[in-house]
């Protein structure tokens, strides 16, 4: 199964992408790194062609920083 994952070079986007693979599935990093803009949608859509899921994990990070910092 292919999974793409937005932010999927940072913290915890890549350990995501580490976690797909160890469990048999294709974990596909969509980021500024491999020329996916969320922001403006430069190359998204071939990130996400012939994906059955897309996550995302670029703001979960942003989240969970907030979160650990107003703790």
């Amino acid at each position: 199964m292919r999974i793409v994952v937005v932010g999927g070079t940072g913290l915890i986007g890549s350990k995501v992408v580490r976690r797909l693979g160890e469990h048999g599935l294709e974990g596909v990093v969509a980021s500024l790194d491999t020329g996916v803009n969320t922001l403006t949608g430069e190359g998204l859509a071939d990130a996400v062609a012939r994906a059955a899921v897309v996550d995302e994990a670029e703001l979960a990070q942003r989240k969970h920083l907030r979160v650990s910092r107003n703790s």
